[in-house]
Protein backbone atom coordinates (compact mmCIF):
# COMPACT_ATOMS: atom_id res chain seq x y z
CA UNK A 1 0.00 0.00 0.00
CA UNK A 2 1.46 3.23 -1.22
CA UNK A 3 0.67 6.08 1.42
CA UNK A 4 2.90 8.54 -0.08
CA UNK A 5 3.19 9.19 -3.96
CA UNK A 6 3.45 12.07 -6.35
CA UNK A 7 -0.05 13.43 -6.01
CA UNK A 8 0.69 14.12 -1.83
CA UNK A 9 4.02 14.32 -1.63
CA UNK A 10 4.22 18.31 -1.70
CA UNK A 11 1.47 18.47 0.57
CA UNK A 12 2.97 15.62 3.02
CA UNK A 13 6.30 17.67 2.37
CA UNK A 14 4.78 21.04 3.23
CA UNK A 15 2.62 19.50 6.36
CA UNK A 16 5.72 17.99 7.78
CA UNK A 17 7.79 21.15 7.63
CA UNK A 18 5.02 23.42 9.38
CA UNK A 19 5.28 21.14 11.71
CA UNK A 20 8.79 21.42 12.40
CA UNK A 21 9.20 24.53 12.11
CA UNK A 22 6.21 24.93 14.72
CA UNK A 23 7.84 22.79 17.13
CA UNK A 24 11.22 24.72 16.68
CA UNK A 25 9.70 27.90 17.40
CA UNK A 26 8.03 27.15 20.36
CA UNK A 27 10.49 25.25 21.87
CA UNK A 28 12.98 28.60 21.05
CA UNK A 29 10.89 30.76 22.55
CA UNK A 30 9.98 28.11 25.75
CA UNK A 31 14.13 28.45 26.37
CA UNK A 32 14.59 31.46 25.38
CA UNK A 33 16.73 31.01 22.72
CA UNK A 34 17.53 33.47 20.01
CA UNK A 35 19.09 31.72 16.66
CA UNK A 36 21.12 33.72 14.94
CA UNK A 37 21.35 31.40 11.62
CA UNK A 38 17.65 31.65 12.01
CA UNK A 39 17.64 31.51 7.90
CA UNK A 40 19.98 28.72 7.30
CA UNK A 41 17.83 26.43 10.12
CA UNK A 42 14.75 27.10 8.54
CA UNK A 43 16.29 26.04 4.88
CA UNK A 44 17.59 22.57 6.83
CA UNK A 45 14.32 22.05 8.29
CA UNK A 46 12.74 21.92 4.73
CA UNK A 47 15.78 20.01 3.67
CA UNK A 48 15.09 17.66 6.66
CA UNK A 49 11.09 17.35 5.64
CA UNK A 50 11.63 16.60 1.81
CA UNK A 51 14.05 14.06 2.97
CA UNK A 52 12.22 12.06 5.91
CA UNK A 53 9.69 11.84 3.17
CA UNK A 54 11.61 10.61 0.46
CA UNK A 55 13.04 7.84 2.94
CA UNK A 56 9.84 7.21 4.61
CA UNK A 57 8.48 6.78 0.79
CA UNK A 58 10.47 4.07 0.47
CA UNK A 59 9.03 1.98 2.37
CA UNK A 60 6.79 1.05 0.04
CA UNK A 61 9.44 -0.86 -1.80
CA UNK A 62 10.79 -2.94 0.96
CA UNK A 63 7.41 -4.09 2.52
CA UNK A 64 8.75 -7.85 1.99
CA UNK A 65 11.58 -7.44 4.43
CA UNK A 66 10.46 -7.00 8.22
CA UNK A 67 9.77 -4.14 9.70
CA UNK A 68 12.37 -3.70 12.35
CA UNK A 69 15.47 -3.78 10.00
CA UNK A 70 13.65 -1.49 7.10
CA UNK A 71 12.92 1.00 10.22
CA UNK A 72 16.34 0.88 11.24
CA UNK A 73 17.67 0.86 8.00
CA UNK A 74 15.70 4.32 7.33
CA UNK A 75 16.76 5.85 10.17
CA UNK A 76 20.68 5.01 9.67
CA UNK A 77 20.24 6.03 5.89
CA UNK A 78 18.96 9.38 7.21
CA UNK A 79 21.16 9.95 9.94
CA UNK A 80 24.38 8.68 7.54
CA UNK A 81 22.97 11.20 4.80
CA UNK A 82 22.76 14.11 7.52
CA UNK A 83 25.76 13.34 9.16
CA UNK A 84 27.88 13.33 5.79
CA UNK A 85 26.40 16.88 4.99
CA UNK A 86 27.27 17.77 8.02
CA UNK A 87 30.79 16.87 7.68
CA UNK A 88 31.18 18.06 4.15
CA UNK A 89 29.74 21.72 5.39
CA UNK A 90 32.50 21.31 8.53
CA UNK A 91 34.99 21.35 5.69
CA UNK A 92 34.03 24.55 4.57
CA UNK A 93 33.28 26.37 7.36
CA UNK A 94 34.26 25.65 11.44
CA UNK A 95 31.12 24.27 13.22
CA UNK A 96 30.11 23.97 16.74
CA UNK A 97 31.89 22.10 19.19
CA UNK A 98 28.55 20.30 19.75
CA UNK A 99 27.39 20.07 15.89
CA UNK A 100 27.50 16.78 15.71
CA UNK A 101 25.10 16.08 18.72
CA UNK A 102 22.60 18.65 17.70
CA UNK A 103 22.59 17.39 14.12
CA UNK A 104 21.65 13.97 15.86
CA UNK A 105 19.27 15.55 17.80
CA UNK A 106 17.29 17.51 14.92
CA UNK A 107 17.44 14.80 12.77
CA UNK A 108 16.44 12.04 15.18
CA UNK A 109 13.28 14.18 16.87
CA UNK A 110 11.45 14.80 13.22
CA UNK A 111 12.45 11.25 12.16
CA UNK A 112 10.62 9.57 14.73
CA UNK A 113 7.76 11.57 14.96
CA UNK A 114 7.37 11.18 10.89
CA UNK A 115 7.84 7.84 11.25
CA UNK A 116 5.22 7.20 14.13
CA UNK A 117 2.89 9.01 12.15
CA UNK A 118 3.40 7.57 8.85
CA UNK A 119 3.36 3.62 10.27
CA UNK A 120 0.30 4.48 12.37
CA UNK A 121 -1.37 5.11 9.45
CA UNK A 122 -0.33 2.51 7.50
CA UNK A 123 -0.63 -0.10 9.92
CA UNK A 124 -4.48 1.70 9.87
CA UNK A 125 -4.78 0.88 6.56
CA UNK A 126 -3.92 -2.75 6.23
CA UNK A 127 -5.71 -3.62 9.44
CA UNK A 128 -9.12 -1.65 7.60
CA UNK A 129 -7.49 -3.21 4.40
CA UNK A 130 -7.82 -6.99 6.00
CA UNK A 131 -11.14 -6.42 7.84
CA UNK A 132 -12.59 -5.85 4.32
CA UNK A 133 -11.23 -9.11 2.93
CA UNK A 134 -12.21 -10.60 5.90
CA UNK A 135 -15.87 -9.17 5.52
CA UNK A 136 -16.16 -10.43 1.46
CA UNK A 137 -14.56 -13.81 2.66
CA UNK A 138 -17.29 -14.42 4.99
CA UNK A 139 -20.14 -13.56 2.51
Amino acid sequence: MKLINRKNFISIVCISFTVLVLVKLIWEKAIGLTDPRYTENIFISLGFSVLITVILAVHYYLQRFPFVPVFAGQYLLTVGLVLGGVWAIGHMVPLAPTAYRDMFISVTIPFVVCAIIYYAVFFHQIKKANAIIESLNEE
